[in-house]
């Protein structure tokens, strides 16, 4: 299958590019979404399409040609698409090489880049997230990153600390390591323990005592919000059968996090965790750009974030095309 040339930008096809560069389905179901009830017209590439199928891109007109089809990139939305995240996800036998991986990585940027509307956007990296959040004024518990988990619970002099490794799931693609990866509460006074060095910093961060868990996902304004309830911190991974998740109307003051880190970061998509303290007090853990959904509606057995995450894409298609007219679509769906 050939490539063919590109011409004028105004020959080309405005769409919507969906890139799902790992695992999970959420692109998948925001593009059926897309084409089959908001009558938006849109290519979904998935990870194996990115060593199978012929691609071109020329920066000069901003289009993009996917296996002979020439089109206008409106709206570009990639999921993990650093190349250390494409490089985890290799599969054995691929060929995937470090080299691809950053190659990748900057081609999609590129893409991303010349349309009118990018998806995710760009958080600040680990606890740069926190720096930032406590200078806006938004509640962080105290952390410190370390590769001595017992000297940061003396360091923290707080009760308890929670021990985490970040995107353990994202960058250990082999879940029989995962044990070794699990948050945990590590008690001050408990007896010294004989853990090793681990050889990587972790972060240890102070246990904040809270009355609800919550999990709000930012849609370009819009907000969805899950109450998550679960025995260990842990539970998600060794007993998701005890995790309850229930959709619930996001607190004022959440919501009011959530937008104030947004707007300072220009994030258009997030999926962040927050802690509802027993006075009401909201307390910010992290933000994921890249954060899934599936799961949390599957528990939930309410598909919202679904469905707004794809009027979310199809709002921003028609800013940036002459669809005006064609507005009215959706409200049909």
């Amino acid at each position: 299958m050939g490539i063919t040339g590109l011409a004028n930008r105004h020959d080309a096809e405005a769409v919507v590019v969906l890139v799902n560069c790992v695992g999970g389905a959420e692109m998948r179901v925001v593009h059926d979404l897309l084409t089959d009830s908001l009558n938006t017209p849109t290519v979904l590439v998935e990870r194996t399409d990115l060593v199978t199928i012929p691609m071109s891109f020329d920066p000069g007109t901003g289009l993009l040609d996917v296996d002979g089809r020439r089109v206008r990139p409106v709206v570009v939305w990639t999921r993990h698409a650093s190349a250390c995240a494409m490089m985890a996800q290799a599969r054995p036998g691929d060929g995937t090489r470090p080299l691809d991986a950053v190659s990748w990585s900057r081609f999609l940027t590129q893409v991303a880049a010349a349309a009118t509307g990018a998806l995710p956007g760009r958080t600040p990296v680990g606890a740069g997230q926190l720096v930032d959040a406590g200078q806006l004024g938004v509640a962080v518990p105290r952390t410190v990153v370390t590769t001595d988990v017992d000297a940061g619970v003396r360091y923290l002099a707080v009760p308890q600390a929670v021990v985490k490794t970040q995107d353990f799931r994202l960058f250990e693609p082999d879940r029989r390591n995962w044990s070794t990866y699990l948050p945990e509460i590590v008690d001050r006074d408990a007896a010294p323990s004989d853990r090793p060095a681990s050889g990587r910093p972790v972060v240890v961060q102070e246990y904040v005592p809270h009355d609800r868990e919550l999990r709000v996902y930012y849609l370009n304004g819009g907000i969805c919000a899950f109450e998550i309830r679960k025995p260990e911190p842990s539970s998600l991974w060794t007993d998701p059968d005890s995790v309850t998740v229930t959709p619930v109307d996001c607190p004022a003051v959440a919501v009011e996090a959530v937008r104030t880190l947004c707007t300072a970061w220009g994030l258009r998509f997030g999926a962040f965790d927050l802690l509802a303290r027993y006075t009401g007090e909201v307390v910010f853990l992290e933000a994921n750009p890249d954060g899934d959904w599936l799961w949390f509606e599957r528990r939930a057995r309410w598909n919202g974030v679904s469905f707004m995450a794809a009027v979310m894409v199809r709002e921003l298609f028609v800013r940036g095309t002459s669809l005006g007219a064609h507005v009215n679509d959706c409200d049909a769906a």
